[in-house]
């Protein structure tokens, strides 16, 4: 009876623990949409400081040509110029996975419209890193053509 009862027990922190994860996973899911839904609005709109505050200060771009644009003085120029096109950019996490309390991966499609009605999509990864309690892009792999 004491071994079926601590049977139990185990597997019942073992589920717990589970889905714990599945569920902090999740909830780091819904505010990427969250950010990716601002960041929409704001490019769009000319501003790129939201997605500027939204970068650790020492992110990695690496672009699909090769180049890295590291750090955020680097981005600031690369994300005004894409602000300045006006250009409509939905990003949209398709898995998001813990790898400790303060970092994450997540794995996305990326579409782009811009003025011209001129469409493009890729894939992209990211990791984001918890910084002072806030989640920040901290290298992004995408192979967007813009």
């Amino acid at each position: 009876m004491k071994s079926l009862f601590l049977s139990i027990i185990s597997l019942s922190v073992f589920l717990f623990s589970f889905n714990s994860k599945a569920q902090n996973a999740d909830d780091l899911k819904q505010i990427i949409i969250k950010k990716y839904k601002r960041v929409r609005t704001t490019l769009k709109n000319g501003d790129p400081n939201y997605v500027l505050e939204m970068l650790a200060n020492d992110a990695i771009l690496f672009l699909p040509n090769g180049t890295e644009v590291v750090g955020k003085a680097a981005l600031k120029p690369f994300y005004e110029k894409v602000a300045l096109t006006g250009i409509d950019i939905e990003s949209t996490p398709t898995a998001v996975e813990l790898l400790s309390e303060t970092t994450a991966f997540e794995v996305g499609i990326f579409t782009s419209t811009t003025k011209t009605s001129k469409k493009n999509s890729a894939k992209y990864i990211n990791i984001w890193k918890k910084i002072d309690g806030d989640w920040k892009l901290y290298k992004a792999i995408d192979q967007a053509k813009l």
